[in-house]
C-alpha cells in the first residue's frame, strides 16, 4: 500500500482527537529529528514543511 491509499484511508474521518497529549512526527532514522508537534490548539513545524488544518464539522 502506498502513502497516498494510506492517507485516503483516514481522510473521511471526522472525529476529534481527545486520547492525546501531543502528536510528535519524526524521521525515520537511527537518531530521529524532530519535524513537528502537533497538540489540540497549537503546533510547531521544522523549516521545509506545512501544516494543513481540518476543522471538526457537526455531522
Amino acid at each position: 500500500m502506498n502513502n497516498y491509499e494510506r492517507f485516503k484511508q483516514i481522510e473521511g474521518n471526522n472525529e476529534p482527537m481527545s486520547d492525546w497529549q501531543r502528536i510528535t512526527i519524526e524521521t525515520d532514522e537511527k537518531n530521529p529529528k524532530i519535524v513537528a508537534q502537533v497538540t489540540s490548539n497549537n503546533f510547531e513545524i521544522a523549516n521545509g514543511y506545512r501544516v494543513r488544518l481540518k476543522p471538526v464539522y457537526d455531522d
